[in-house]
């Protein structure tokens, strides 16, 4: 029986009173098992391997960044708290990046928690320092959450005692309610409303960075007041937002019509004076041409083809040589006397026999 055969062998077989007689594998197939079990048990040992050089990183992360934000916390708690506006600001940043990064290694602190459950089942000597020092890193992770939230409280009663952010607030609600009045008073149909519109659009956008600032603190420090002071200066900072970016769209909104309005009117302007120029050059054009028949002619002459002008042409000459015979023979005839006899002549003798007469009279002329 070959190797094959050994491998595909039943290991079972049936008897004769219908019960399953198992036998024992045959000697090839308990070295292949051997050798799948040696496989299993190698790669189970990479695996664990990997998890516990996974688990000495993150924890060595946890433990050196925690060994740096304590100081910084107890620092920052020791600290006096801000009465300006600036200082205030300043140190909401600082709590928001300091949220940031809690929150990065709260993912990490809670993958080693997570690792660490596969080794903590057995015992050993790695293993108790193993717990030692997850012991640790969890109880300086309490005492620097506990800093945090004790930091953020210190700000949150620094904010409702500062008398800068409550002066911001009111300053702020009594602007906006002046600039939502002006924008109610101002009229579309108004000469200078364009120029008021943009003046309040650019007031109320120079308040946009201080409105935010606002709102950053009322959303880290302000979100879970239980105060009655606290309450209120969250509820007007809600208010103060929303009033700003109403006003704005509303602004922008009527900037909007307003412009189109405006586009409306110039072109009905641009149409009346492009008609307007056109009749004044349509007159133009007619009193030109009518104050002279050359320019007509002119305009008839370009307007004939190529063709037909060079007819014309022809014809005008040839009948320009024609009017030319005819008014030489026209000449002529009124130089040809009426008679044969010389005009001129039968004047001057008609005279000198109405003159020789009158030389005989000395006295004076003859009585008629």
């Amino acid at each position: 029986m070959t190797t094959r055969k050994w491998r595909t062998a039943q290991v079972c077989y049936r008897g004769n009173n219908g019960n399953l007689i198992s036998c024992s594998p045959c000697v090839p197939c308990r070295k292949h098992s051997a050798r799948l079990g040696d496989r299993i048990y190698q790669a189970n040992i990479e695996d664990i391997l990997e998890q516990w050089h996974k688990l000495n990183c993150e924890l060595c992360d946890v433990t050196s960044w925690l060994s740096r934000v304590l100081p910084e916390l107890e620092r920052l708690q020791r600290m006096a708290p801000p009465t300006s506006m600036q200082d205030l600001e300043a140190q909401i940043r600082k709590l928001k990046e300091m949220q940031r990064t809690f929150n990065s290694h709260k993912c990490l602190m809670m993958s080693v928690n997570l690792r660490s459950h596969h080794f903590l089942r057995t015992d050993g000597t790695e293993l108790q320092e193993l717990q030692e020092v997850l012991g640790s890193a969890s109880h300086s992770w309490a005492q620097a959450c506990s800093a945090l939230e004790n930091w953020q409280r210190k700000l949150y009663h620094a904010v409702l005692q500062c008398q800068e952010f409550h002066e911001a607030l009111g300053s702020l609600l009594l602007l906006l309610s002046e600039a939502e009045k002006k924008l109610h008073d101002v009229s579309i149909y108004r000469t200078p409303a364009p120029l008021k519109r943009d003046m309040l659009r650019e007031e109320l956008q120079s308040r946009l960075h201080q409105v935010s600032a606002l709102q950053e603190i009322s959303s880290l420090l302000l979100v879970e007041a239980t105060s009655e002071e606290g309450l209120e200066a969250k509820e007007k900072v809600n208010v103060i937002r929303n009033k700003l970016q109403l006003l704005l769209q509303k602004v922008a909104a009527q900037l909007g019509s307003l412009q189109e309005v405006l586009v409306d009117l110039l072109q009905n302007d641009c149409r009346e004076w492009s008609l307007a120029l056109k009749l004044s050059s349509q007159r133009m054009q007619t009193s030109m041409w009518r104050s002279t028949g050359l320019r007509q002619f002119v305009c008839l002459w370009s307007s004939f083809p190529l063709a037909r002008r060079d007819v014309f042409s022809r014809l005008l000459r040839a009948a320009f040589s024609i009017h030319l015979l005819v008014l030489v023979l026209l000449v002529l005839v009124l130089l040809v006397p009426l008679s044969d006899q010389d005009h001129s002549c039968m004047l001057s003798n008609n005279f000198a026999r109405s003159f020789h007469p009158m030389l005989h009279y000395t006295n004076g002329p003859p009585p008629t």
